[in-house]
């Protein structure tokens, strides 16, 4: 296996942080790492790392159907930002990523990094899955060109965690990605009741590099599944209150394009119903957050 060439993926370590603060508080904190691939170096990882595949025998693999759409992901991360959006973005798409270690496949939300043809990050686009519905909901944000610091503001469309009721309002701050990695989510009601920070810091990606984290979690996905459920119980014994999924069919789906320019919020919630895809699909693993 020949790693000499140079590649644009990464691998990023780090921590997540869930803090809540209405009615109870809570607050949880780990390590994990995560992919950053790059959409057209999926041939060449594939021959240069070792334990990373498509086959099922791979430690790593890369399973296709476990992320939006079917064909060529690339196109599919592209073609759901311009459906969101009614803008085309053709150049480097790079998925922030857990992939399926040893058969087990879960992950709470992917991130998708768009990139124009000159190379400037243009969109986000935010997979978001929920447990144990197995449902999958879609948010574009747009970066806008030159923006160190994005900060989006929309409200809840999408039941996730069963300690969040819908009627909250997220706020989002990103920043691009590079050698660091920087997510945060605030839920609101009135007032803050909850916030999930993901800060890491990417690497060159190599067999060592790779095998030393599977070495020390074999089966990251598994982490951060007990994790979920260990925490919700946790929850649930300091008396949060349980919200159960709402019923569907009363609420208008939707999904939502933000644009955001520097030093200034704009949100723009598109309703229609063709936009929220869900998956029901078992054989991709209970996820959520």
């Amino acid at each position: 296996m020949n790693e000499s060439l140079t590649l644009r993926s990464r691998l990023y370590c780090g921590q997540v942080r869930h803090r809540r603060f209405i009615p109870v508080t809570h607050e949880l904190n780990y390590s994990l790492f995560m992919l950053g691939i790059d959409l057209d170096e999926l041939p060449q990882l594939e021959q240069t790392l070792w334990g990373f595949g498509q086959r099922w025998w791979h430690w790593a693999r890369w399973r296709r159907q476990d992320y939006l759409g079917t064909g060529d992901l690339k196109t599919c991360v592209q073609q759901k930002v311009a459906e969101l959006t009614g803008e085309h973005v053709t150049g480097r798409v790079v998925a922030v990523c857990h992939l399926r270690y040893l058969g087990l496949y879960f992950s709470p939300v992917n991130f998708y990094y768009l990139y124009d043809e000159q190379g400037s990050w243009r969109y986000l686009l935010a997979e978001v899955s929920n447990t144990p519905w197995n449902e999958r909901h879609y948010y574009a944000i747009n970066a806008s060109a030159g923006a160190n610091h994005c900060h989006w503001q929309h409200a809840k469309a999408f039941h996730v965690s069963p300690f969040n009721p819908i009627e909250q309002q997220y706020h989002w701050r990103l920043k691009p990605l590079g050698k660091h990695l920087s997510v945060s989510l605030a839920c609101h009601q009135d007032e803050k009741h909850f916030d999930a920070t993901l800060a890491m810091s990417g690497t060159e990606l190599t067999s060592r590099r790779l095998l030393k984290q599977l070495a020390k979690v074999p089966v990251q996905t598994l982490k951060v599944m007990l994790g979920i459920y260990w925490h919700a119980l946790k929850l649930w014994i300091k008396g949060a209150p349980f919200y159960p999924h709402p019923n569907t069919a009363s609420l208008a789906p939707s999904s939502h394009e933000a644009e955001i320019e520097p030093n200034q919020l704009k949100t723009k919630n598109k309703q229609n119903p063709s936009l929220l895809e869900k998956d029901d699909d078992s054989t991709r693993g209970n996820s959520g957050c």
